[in-house]
Order: structure tokens, then C-alpha cells, then sequence
């Protein structure tokens, strides 16, 4: 159940772009014959299929979305001039 939940979430344009390329190259690939192109069509495709994101693995870039609204507020900032151009 958790591969099926993996595979469904996080569509994105992005990836469904991965996936589609990386079924091309595998397709391509098998009709040709050629080995090499087979394996990098399967990890392509695998790799779009199981990733959540762009590039980042096992979700070590996820960052929580800050539902604090008190953090609109800006604080004064002084500047000093520091010469004047002739």
C-alpha cells in the first residue's frame, strides 16, 4: 500500500516530464535492443516513479511550512551614509 501511495502522490509537471521521457528511452530502447539503454530507461523511469521531488532524496530538503502569522512584521532599518559623490 505504501508503494501505490508513493507512486500516486506529488505529481507534478516536472515529473510526469521524467516519466514520460524515461518510458521513451526504455521503449526506444527495447525496440532497438540495446542493453545499456534498457537499464538507463528503467532507472530513469524508476527513479521519476519513486522520488517525491526534483532532487531531493528520501525527503531531506522537505521544509515545513511556517503557519505563523505574527512574522509579518518588519523592523526598522537605519542606514548611515557613508559619503557624499561630487
Amino acid at each position: 500500500m505504501q508503494l501505490l501511495a508513493r507512486i500516486s502522490s506529488g505529481w507534478t509537471t516536472l515529473k510526469f516530464i521524467r516519466v514520460i521521457l524515461g518510458v521513451l528511452i526504455l521503449y526506444s530502447s527495447i525496440s532497438e535492443g540495446h542493453a545499456g539503454g534498457i537499464v538507463l530507461g528503467v532507472l530513469f523511469t524508476g527513479i521519476a516513479l519513486f522520488t517525491d521531488g526534483v532532487c531531493c532524496a528520501g525527503g531531506n530538503c522537505y521544509t515545513p511550512v511556517n503557519r505563523n502569522n505574527n512574522q509579518n512584521k518588519t523592523d526598522e532599518i537605519e542606514y548611515e551614509e557613508l559619503g557624499a559623490k561630487k
